[in-house]
């Protein structure tokens, strides 16, 4: 399989999302780039570019955002990066010790860290922060 962008959206063929079949598609195709050991920059692109029109179309359908822990919600953004600990503390400003106690449960993600990951995620404070 090509990994150049064109070729990728060639083979995929992205479009709004108008129906039941067409999101069960899409959900599938993301399905196959997330279990990717490794992405190329180019399907990451794609990836991204699916989630997006995914999204739209669980918005027009009125579907319900799941209700995802800080600490899930953390997980997911540094496992759909494929980052490491390591490299997102050297990013965001927040210490690697402290993003491993909070993905392990033995803390919780303070207010300064909040706005430190939502600002290096480009995602709500509000994501970060237990209600």
């Amino acid at each position: 399989m090509s990994t150049t962008y064109q070729s990728l959206l060639q083979e995929f063929v992205p479009r709004p999302i108008a129906s039941e079949r067409a999101y069960r598609r899409s959900l599938t195709q993301i399905d196959g780039l997330i279990r990717k050991a490794k992405r190329s920059r180019a399907e990451g692109d794609l990836l991204e570019l699916l989630a997006t029109l995914v999204e739209q179309y669980e918005i027009k359908q009125g579907y319900k955002r799941p209700q995802l822990s800080p600490r899930d919600r953390l997980a997911g953004l540094i496992e759909a990066r494929q980052l490491t600990q390591t490299k997102l503390a050297q990013a965001s400003g927040v210490p690697r010790t402290t993003i491993n106690e909070i993905l392990s449960g033995r803390r919780s993600i303070s207010k300064a860290n909040a706005m430190r990951l939502s600002s290096y995620f480009g995602v709500p404070i509000d994501e970060f922060i237990a209600e």
